[in-house]
């Protein structure tokens, strides 16, 4: 790797910047504090940990020359260097800035140079890649971004350069915080310069990079020593001592300031000595940035046209391009960029920019509002007869004035269209918003508003979806009604604004044929999505009746309703075999996968798992993980984490439970899904014997007011944690809450709350209505049908049952628990027989359930009952051993997921890939595995893991 020297360690860097590899020709002076700390920045990153430097001040403080001497040293010491500015021009563009940081790379390496999840940022580079947005490819173009960034870095250290961070595009930042929080084993320095006083430091992507920053740097104003060297490099060393003290007091010791007031006092002539001290000792900041449009006026008229083309192209203009904006010929235009470049005005170069984004800002302020947006417009033009980027020609369009004018609507629109192809929903609703404003012509209103809204969906930020509900009132055709209505549904049923959902879906189902394929559709939607919702499942469960009587005549083919139907018949506790049979029909030509976002996938693998039938959802999960992986979803890697983690806990796979209990925690919190993230990690570490832990989790969640099934899923986890606290008063509060809600609302939670109910009132002094409880489940669970749960309420009504009927319900509801797969909930039957025998007298005949108990307790991982166990077994007379706690068994759950994946073949780059984490990550992983599982090489895992059934349904975690 270059920047390396032999003994494989980062080379020594050289603290001599020369100033003609800086940007422009500024003295850096009074620094070496902030260069100490981004050389520091590049030591590490060379050693591949890589960094990120938070650079703040106001304009001028000198961030501009700070970032040019990195940039020459990081060149200097073999890093591959991007760079990339802010820019008012294209703060709408989608990955304008990212584009410009990676683009030398992107191309050098051509279409095949990257692979794996690197080829999902691709199409941020692809000016023709438009197939489709969705919230998919808002989180994969991410991770493919992130993976662009590893792959470059393995190649050689990379230094990512960002200036004016405060004016970049949202995509652009949000990749940005993204790649903050990844940086550790990157071997990847990031400097980040912000303007202060433009937003709040505290706010916004200045805080959320700080938050990550290993260092933040603040250079303050130079000294009367300092400020003195600056002048006397404008103005020579005839400037004496008062006048550069003068222009210290005047411009407080800003670098830029103090070089443009020296330049104006150049400008004028004469001795730079009493005169012109009596002059500036007059002058303030705030008149400063004047004497550059004074000093530009005294150049001419074409000079003046020529830098007010460039503020309305922006940096990197073509000559050409300027010169055809100002109405120049050629001869002439370069005869004014030559005088600018010698006034210090703009860069000299094939792409022109001004020397300074204060010089830009200048020019661009004098130019009047009307005449500055008629300007973009012709700008505009301009670039859609020579620019193959329709994003650049969307950041003029964004500024000119609205006029009517299809041309401009149609452009917009296909702009919009790249920017949701490249994953930025940000620059899609700004692009939609604007073509909404031009205005487009009554018959593009709708699908306009339409596109509009859909991108809007697809940002993380509360909204009432006004664009689709205007889109809604304006349609004009039952059609483009029931259209815009599915969309409007979808959007608020990703928010969980069910009722609202389901009320504009019955709305728009008034006048659509009752069995047409759009009512079909739009049926479907309205029972999938709202079913969980305890307010409307009633009625949602009567609007089913008729669906599920023409599935059972075989007249429904439509893989979305079958999945909503089989949700809806697990969900709704009416029969195991039917959600099944459902389930299996709506994934059988693997439709339903393939079209995932609009298909309602995980209403199959529901009916799967509440059936019952955990192998075949966990078949289902692995094939759903293949397709998020390979798309790099991560709201679908949510979802399938969840029921995942849910069908591992229903067979006792403790470890993949946590493994991805613990993955849907950290992701939930990532996309902002803070509901969802801790809804089964509690119950894995109460399984754990981790009662506190799981305390924590849930006593901060608010809950009360809940609205879904998941809500009760958290209120049945707190209420079996209080209840195994000893709080059994608040826990039964809790667990008979969920019994009102779900009766009430006609659904079954799914989650077990019926076992500690029945603890917390015997504790409590209320036998018969434990008993009366359990009786009630029991008959439920016998008429549903589905094994583990008529298993463990057999277990729960054992418990219960006085004499050899709770025996005999005891060792039936053992072994209908193993028959199922319920390998932990056989062991918790096994532990109450076994407690049961013990204090009925017969210790003897208690330690053989004891010891099964015990047993599979712990290879489940349950050490919740397998300590129960052993303590039931030591009260018998008997010595258990303590499970071992070596070789696989010790392995962390994250250990045991990326053991698995190596052992499988995988390589640690593909293992780092799939399961989104970082390389470095991954190998220690690895070495704490092979330091648990006494091996030395990777050939030796498959043999260490297969030495335990500790693999159980490990695939899963692929």
């Amino acid at each position: 790797m270059a920047g390396r020297d032999a003994a494989g360690k980062a080379a020594p860097l050289d603290h001599r910047v020369s100033h003609d590899d800086m940007s422009s020709r500024r003295l850096l002076l009074e620094r070496e504090t902030e260069m100490e700390a981004l050389d520091e920045l590049l030591r590490r990153a060379g050693d591949g940990d890589g960094g990120l430097a938070v650079l703040q001040g106001p304009a001028g403080i000198g961030k501009s020359s700070l970032l040019a001497a990195f940039a020459a040293q990081a060149s200097q010491s073999g890093f591959n260097v991007g760079r990339a500015r802010g820019d008012v021009v294209v703060t709408g563009s989608s990955f304008a800035a990212v584009r410009e940081l990676f683009w030398a790379q992107v191309r050098a390496a051509g279409p095949g140079g990257f692979d794996g999840a690197a080829r999902l940022a691709l199409r941020v580079f692809d000016d023709e890649s438009w197939d489709g947005g969705d919230r998919d490819r808002v989180s994969s173009v991410l991770h493919g971004l992130y993976w662009l960034t590893s792959d470059l870095a393995d190649q050689r250290p990379l230094a990512l350069i960002i200036d004016d961070a405060q004016s970049l595009d949202a995509a652009s930042a949000r990749f940005l915080t993204y790649l903050a929080g990844r940086l550790e084993g990157l071997a990847v320095a990031l400097v980040v310069a912000f303007r202060s006083g433009e937003v709040p430091d505290d706010v916004g992507l200045a805080a959320a990079l700080t938050q990550h920053a290993h260092t933040t740097l603040r250079p303050g104003p130079l000294s009367q020593s300092a400020s003195g060297a600056v002048v006397r490099d404008v103005l020579g060393p005839r400037a004496d001592d008062d006048l550069c003290r003068s222009c210290h007091d005047a411009t407080r010791g800003n670098p830029f300031y103090l070089r443009e007031l020296a330049l104006a006092i150049a400008t004028e002539g004469g001795r730079p000595s009493a005169d012109a001290l009596a002059r500036t000792r007059a002058l303030r900041v705030s008149a400063i940035t004047s004497s550059v449009l004074v000093r530009l006026s005294r150049l001419g008229a074409d000079c003046e046209l020529f830098s007010e083309a460039l503020a309305i192209l922006g940096s990197r203009a073509s000559l050409r391009q300027v010169a055809t904006l100002a109405g120049l010929q050629r001869d002439r235009a370069r005869l004014a960029a030559d005088r600018l470049h010698e006034a210090e005005i703009i860069t000299a170069g094939s792409e022109l920019s001004f020397v300074h984004p204060i010089v830009h800002e200048a020019v661009l302020s004098e130019i009047p509002p009307a005449r500055r947006a008629a300007l973009h417009g012709q700008a505009a033009r301009l670039l859609a007869t020579e620019d193959p980027s329709i994003d650049r020609v969307a950041a003029h369009l964004l500024l000119s004035e609205p006029y009517g004018d299809e041309c401009v609507v149609d452009l917009l629109r296909r702009a919009a269209r790249e920017a949701l192809s490249r994953g930025a929903p940000e620059a899609a609703v700004e692009l939609l918003a604007r073509t909404a404003r031009e205005p487009p012509s009554a018959q593009t209103r709708v699908p306009v508003l339409m596109e509009l809204g859909q991108a809007q969906a697809l940002l993380p930020t509360a909204q009432d979806f006004a664009a689709l509900r205007e889109a809604l009132s304006s349609a004009r055709t039952t059609d483009e009604r029931s259209e815009v209505a599915y969309e409007l549904a979808l959007a608020l049923f990703g928010v969980f604004r069910n009722s609202e959902a389901v009320a504009v879906l019955e709305d728009a189902l008034v006048d659509i044929e009752p069995d047409s394929a759009t009512a079909q559709r739009l049926e479907a939607a309205m029972i999938g999505g709202g079913i969980g919702d305890l307010r409307e499942s009633p009625r949602l469960l009567e609007r089913a009746v008729r669906h599920f009587e023409r599935a059972r005549r075989a007249e429904i083919d439509d893989p979305l309703m079958l999945s909503s139907l089989a949700q809806t018949a697990a969900v709704g506790g009416s029969s195991a075999d039917e959600a099944l049979s459902l389930a299996r029909r709506s994934i059988a030509d693997g439709r339903l996968l393939g079209d995932w976002l609009n298909a309602g996938y995980m209403g199959a693998v529901i009916g799967l798992s509440f059936s019952d039938h955990p192998q075949e959802a966990m078949a289902a999960i692995r094939a759903g993980l293949e397709v998020a992986q390979r798309r790099g979803s991560a709201p679908m890697l949510l979802q399938l984490n969840l029921f995942g983690a849910d069908c591992a806990l229903r067979t006792g796979d403790l470890d993949v439970a946590e493994d991805l209990a613990r993955r849907l925690f950290e992701l939930g919190r990532e996309l902002g899904a803070e509901h969802a993230a801790p809804l089964l990690l509690p119950i894995v570490l109460l399984e754990r014997g981790q009662i506190q832990d799981a305390h924590e989790l849930l006593e901060p969640i608010d809950l009360s007011e809940p609205r879904d099934l998941l809500d009760t899923w958290l209120l049945t986890s707190r209420g079996r944690v209080r209840v195994e606290m000893g709080e059994n008063e608040k826990g039964l509060g809790d667990l008979l809450e969920v019994d009102r809600l779900t009766t009430t609302a006609r659904v079954f939670p799914s989650v077990d709350w019926v076992r500690a109910a029945t603890v917390a009132l015997t504790r409590l002094g209320r036998i018969e209505q434990a008993r009366q409880l359990a009786d009630r489940e029991l008959q439920q669970a016998t008429a549903f049908g589905a094994p583990r749960r008529y298993g463990i309420a057999t277990a729960t009504a054992g418990c219960l049952t006085s004499g050899q009927d709770g025996i005999d319900r005891l060792e039936e509801a053992a072994e209908v628990l193993w028959g199922c797969g319920a390998r932990l909930e056989y062991a918790r039957a096994r532990l109450d027989l076994g407690v049961r025998l013990r204090r009925g007298g017969d210790g003897q005949g208690a330690r053989a359930p004891l010891a099964d108990a015990l047993e599979t307790a712990d290879a489940c991982g349950g050490w919740a009952v397998s300590e129960r166990a052993r303590a039931e077994l030591i009260a018998t007379g008997a010595r258990p051993r303590r499970a071992s706690r070596t070789g696989p068994r010790s392995l962390t759950p994250a250990e045991l997921r990326v053991a698995t994946l190596a052992a499988e073949g995988l390589s640690n780059r593909q293992i780092a890939q799939t399961l989104f984490l970082s390389t470095k990550t991954i190998e220690g992983q690895l070495s704490h595995a092979y330091a648990k599982l006494k091996i030395s090489s990777r050939a030796d895992l498959a043999k260490a893991l297969a030495a335990d059934r500790v693999t159980t349904g490990s695939q899963l975690v692929a």
